[in-house]
């Protein structure tokens, strides 16, 4: 079972998700016909009630085009097109 922190932690990677993905104007559906990951199970990322595998991570973040990290940290560079 995870701790309070990995809980915390997990909820703002679904966080900095969520928020790409619409500032990509996509829906849950629309990002999951980009990649490999089901749009369900891209829900469950976003509201924090699973572990994203990492091979999950990396295929949102070509989906999304922005690094992994920024799931992380939820910044986008200047010059990235979502902005």
């Amino acid at each position: 079972m995870a701790n309070g922190n990995q809980h915390i932690e997990r909820k703002v990677i679904g966080q900095n998700i969520r928020k790409i993905r619409l500032s990509a104007g996509l829906s849950l559906r629309r990002l999951a016909a980009l990649c490999r990951v089901d749009h369900a199970d891209i829900s469950k990322i976003e509201r924090a009630d699973v572990d994203p595998q990492l091979s999950t991570i990396l295929e949102l973040a070509q989906a999304l085009r922005v690094p992994p990290h920024h799931f992380f940290n939820g910044h986008l560079p200047a010059d990235h097109p979502l902005k």
